[in-house]
């Protein structure tokens, strides 16, 4: 017999499920929660229950694809702060890539209206958490200069994400927008790392 809370987990993640493959076949603006309740088999209402709004949805379903590209990005981190914020961001423009449409309408949607604890925010936090902690350490090894973590985890994320939206526009292939990122990283961190 499973629990009550087993049971909310294993239909969230179904609804996710669902979502995800309703939002394949017919893109992000076409998808509704009662395409998704049907693709679920679960009552409209309990589309809504889990997820009150069809953003918050795909902001959850984006945000599966971007953690398990920051996981495999960690199983195997190289040696030195810039390769290892390079690389990382490698696996989070992937992530995004499988998905361009639906990247592109979450990131527009969640960049000024993100809800408290939704998992953009939840992400955002453990990100910032994690590249500043990345910076300490290099800051110890006498890697870089002396800096203050935060504003080295806003100015990352400022190429980052520039680098990011070029790339969702078509304005920038990969290699590009590595090579930016790799040298605004350099030119900000003093550094001259060998790749």
């Amino acid at each position: 017999m499973i629990s009550r809370a087993e049971q909310k987990a294993n239909t969230h993640a179904e609804i996710l499920s669902a979502a995800s493959r309703v939002m394949a076949r017919e893109g992000f603006a076409a998808a509704t929660a009662r395409d998704v309740a049907a693709e679920a088999g679960v009552a409209v209402g309990t589309v809504f229950l889990h997820f009150p709004t069809m953003a918050q949805l795909a902001e959850a379903i984006l945000d599966q694809t971007v953690g398990a590209a920051l996981d495999a990005a960690a199983k195997t981190p190289p040696d030195g702060l810039i390769d290892r914020l390079v690389h990382v961001a490698a696996a989070l423009f992937d992530g995004y890539d499988t998905d361009p449409e639906l990247s592109r309408q979450v990131i527009a949607g969640s960049l000024f209206e993100s809800a408290d604890g939704s998992p953009s925010q939840v992400r955002m936090a453990q990100f910032r958490e994690w590249v500043s902690a990345e910076v300490v350490a290099a800051v110890e090894r006498g890697e870089i200069a002396p800096i203050e973590p935060g504003q080295a985890f806003l100015s990352f994320f400022a190429f980052y994400f520039g680098a990011l939206v070029s790339g969702l526009r078509g304005e920038l292939d990969r290699p590009a927008q590595l090579a930016l990122l790799r040298s605004s990283l350099q030119r900000m961190l003093g550094a001259t790392e060998v790749h």
